[in-house]
């Protein structure tokens, strides 16, 4: 029996490792040396030597009508394998040979066939591993009899039980019929609670069989199959962007640049530093081009050089960079089928003080009418989603022959903002600001979350990263109003890089908000003509006067522990925070404050504000 999934679901939330529940039902996604040599190919170069395969594939689709021939999608295995009947309340471990095509798991002893459902509690280790609670042995764990356990025909019930109140796991109890042993379920979710009753962890995944376990020594931890903890699925996502090298890879020029001994410097050399910067231009001197073709070359030759296994390899950070650098370049790309982007005015040529003031601060602002991003699924955590020894791959111990990733290809349109790199510099420097961001960064280093936010952050916590990404959340919320998209359907992308960080990577300072869905509202077009003149100047004031009110406030407002190991300060679900689809950093390092401003800090856009209630009150005094 099929259950259909849309294809974007596949990567998140109910990719590989993911449990999904369905109509009653609970299963779990598997590796994908199951899923064949199936699904269409996905292109993308940069993202492909970034991570160190050779190509990507989408999740085979199945036939939607009676028009389209039956296919056989991506298969998901039942868990947890511990079902009951609602009715009788009688447990059974499902297996395999029970399944029956086209038909739910049924009760056997009752008349009226009702269907299983699957049992709330599973377990899971720091590892990765995932498998069914033995609950023959809890059932039996405060039973003293020494054959407790040893039951001749075991049959279990999961029971609620009466005279305890309501609501409390100490009302749940699970019994074996056979010898009336019996323990309630307080206590299970505990820290130790397994370790208890000398449950180990089986060292694989529910779909794995028993000959492909592994060993494993970490205790497991019992939780409810639906708790945040059991999944971290780890995203990686690039902007497609046009390659000027590659129509002339191998003309004259091109090899010309490639022999000079400055190009094959140039490859070790980090861009963005001065270094990288005088070579480059000694190159476009000598040979006539422009800086993006030399680039671009650069780029060529580390894709295949990361191709070869060679230590010259893409990163993350190398993505961003790349991604930054074609948003603001002024090229004509209205020939690209995935890339197509116009260098736009924010205010006009004579602006009022407001608008002078807000141009001060926003430097360039470019609409791409056209984008493609491909996300892949590398792998997944358990418990912490910390440490890359941690990380099961998506491929589990056929990595090695299985050289792809899982993907997704979407297309949508977007909106890149740039700040004004000598303003936020010296903004960055005010005691009040480096201080607030010091005392977030001292909470995300005693974080369970430190690792994968680190990924975003880079390795310092920099105030315009914080006020980067609050203003993404800002400036969705207020698109969603006016563009007309639904806030899920809408994506932040935050370019944030400061001298502070290691490795001469190019100071950046921007946000791209942008639709980028697998159907065909991602490129509706209503996001493109808000950000055209004027249209945008009244949307970012807009989005900092809605930023000024909190429904919390004074208590949002003046909040400086919000959110899982407070890793917000004043942000809420009223006024800042989105939908998990649409943040990149799952909705923490956010302040309004570093915004709007507070009478301890000075915001970013807090002279716009300013000069915004001046000149309304103005215009009120004139009109009186």
């Amino acid at each position: 029996m099929q259950r259909k999934i849309r294809q974007t679901q596949t990567i998140v939330p109910f990719g590989v490792g993911a449990i999904f529940d369905f109509k009653g039902e609970s299963l779990v996604a598997c590796d994908i040396f199951r899923w064949g040599p199936r699904g269409e190919k996905i292109q993308s170069e940069r993202l492909a030597a970034s991570l160190g395969v050779t190509e990507f594939r989408s999740a085979p689709t199945a036939g939607s009508n009676a028009w389209t021939p039956s296919t056989r999608g991506i298969p998901y295995a039942r868990f947890p394998s511990w079902l009951f009947c609602q009715q009788c309340r009688r447990m059974t471990r499902w297996s395999r040979s029970k399944e029956q095509e086209g038909k739910a798991p049924t009760c056997a002893n009752c008349p009226g066939k009702k269907q299983l459902v699957p049992m709330r509690w599973i377990q899971i280790c720091p590892v990765g591993h995932m498998d069914d609670i033995d609950w023959k042995r809890w059932a039996h764990s405060q039973n003293p009899s020494p054959e407790a356990g040893q039951c001749h025909k075991e049959v279990l019930v999961f029971e609620t039980v009466g005279g305890k109140g309501a609501g409390g796991l100490d009302t749940l109890q699970v019994r074996c019929q056979s010898c009336g042993s019996r323990r309630n379920l307080m206590g299970i979710t505990s820290t130790g609670s397994l370790r208890t009753i000398k449950v180990s962890c089986n060292g694989r995944q529910p779909w794995q069989r028993w000959n492909e376990r592994v060993d494993c020594v970490e205790i497991p931890l019992a939780v409810q199959r639906g708790a945040s903890n059991v999944y971290f699925p780890l995203v990686h996502s690039s902007i497609e962007i046009p390659n000027p090298s590659r129509a002339d890879a191998n003309n004259e020029i091109a090899l010309a640049v490639k022999a000079h001994d400055f190009f094959r410097a140039l490859l070790g050399v980090n861009e963005g530093g001065e270094m990288f910067k005088m070579m480059v231009e000694t190159l476009v001197s000598e040979h006539g081009v422009k800086p993006e073709f030399v680039k671009a070359l650069v780029r060529d030759e580390k894709q295949r050089a990361a191709g070869r296994g060679t230590a010259v390899e893409a990163t993350p950070g190398d993505l961003l960079s790349e991604e930054w650098a074609a948003f603001l370049t002024d090229t004509d790309n209205s020939d690209d089928p995935y890339f197509r982007t116009r260098h736009v005015d924010l205010v006009s040529t004579t602006p009022d003080k407001v608008m002078s003031s807000l141009a001060d601060r926003v430097d360039k602002v470019v609409v791409a009418d056209r984008l493609r991003e491909v996300r892949a699924l590398e792998g997944f955590h358990r418990v912490t989603p910390a440490g890359s020894d941690r990380l099961v791959s998506v491929a589990l111990g056929h990595k090695s022959s299985v050289t792809w990733l899982p993907a997704i290809d979407v297309r949508g349109e977007g909106i890149f903002l740039s700040l004004d790199e000598g303003r936020l510099a010296v903004w960055e420097e005010e005691d009040a600001v480096r201080d607030r961001v010091a005392e977030l960064e001292k909470r995300l280093d005693a974080s369970f979350m430190s690792a994968r936010l680190r990924e975003r952050t880079g390795p310092v916590l920099s105030p315009r990263y914080v006020l980067l990404h609050t203003l993404a959340h800002l400036l969705v919320r207020r698109l969603a109003f006016e563009s007309g998209y639904a806030a899920s359907s809408l994506r932040e992308r935050v370019y944030a890089r400061s001298s502070t960080e290691s490795g001469g990577v190019s100071k950046q300072a921007g946000v791209l908000i942008y639709t980028a869905a697998g159907d065909s509202e991602g490129t509706l077009g209503g996001l493109v003509r808000q950000g055209e003149y004027p249209r945008l100047q009244g949307t970012i004031i807009e989005t900092l006067q809605d930023a000024m009110w909190c429904s919390l406030d004074p208590l949002c407002g003046e909040n400086l522990a919000s959110t899982f190991a407070s890793l917000n300060f004043a942000a809420c679900h009223a006024c800042t925070l989105l939908a998990e689809t649409s943040c990149e950093s799952g909705n923490y390092l956010l302040d309004r404050v570093l915004v709007i401003g507070s009478h301890a800090v000075r915001g970013y856009f807090q002279d716009v504000l300013e000069a915004a209630v001046e000149a309304a009150g103005d215009g009120v005094r004139g009109l009186s």
